[in-house]
């Protein structure tokens, strides 16, 4: 298969959540997993996370022009969440019904880890998700403002719980 990993934010000015964590750093470094362990069970893995932009528009539009032009199979998009310090869980955002059986698939796995399960989520609202062509999901993989999950959260634990729930 052909995946398009979306590495969430790291494109200043797109840049994401501060809680006791960062998320650019932490979907960076789950996001580079990701790839790494999907290329390694031979799947072709397109990187999404775009070089530079000068708007948050322009960072998103081209992380779907990525996706779209290389015709992948599946859009995933890592991201982290942040709220109230309270609030705590992985959910994942779909549209098509495809992308909701992806996102199914990767959030029981992701759940196994402990994580709070907020379930799969409608994503009509989000640009990446409206805006590819194929199947996608976007991975609220826990928050990066809850204690509860931060001491939780392994990222190698994590990647291995999204390639599962990807390639399964």
């Amino acid at each position: 298969m052909k995946f398009g990993i979306d590495i969430g934010h790291n494109c200043p000015p797109d840049t994401g959540a501060q809680g006791i964590k960062s998320e650019d750093s932490l979907t960076l470094d789950l996001g580079n997993r990701v790839i790494a362990k999907l290329k390694n069970l031979g799947h072709e893995v397109i990187s999404c996370l775009p070089a530079k932009a000068d708007t948050v528009k322009e960072s998103l539009e081209q992380r779907c022009s990525t996706a779209n032009a290389a015709n992948v199979d599946i859009f995933v998009s890592i991201h982290f969440n942040s709220f109230n310090s309270q609030a705590n869980g992985a959910e994942i955002f779909a549209m098509s019904e495809p992308g909701k059986k992806i996102a199914y698939s990767v959030l029981e796995e992701i759940i196994k880890l402990g994580f709070l399960n907020r379930s799969v989520k409608n994503g009509k609202h989000l640009f990446v998700l409206k805006h590819t062509n194929m199947p996608a999901i976007l991975i609220e993989a826990c928050f990066i403002d809850s204690q509860k999950d931060i001491n939780l959260y392994n990222p190698e634990a994590m990647a291995n719980a999204i390639v599962k729930g990807l390639t399964s």
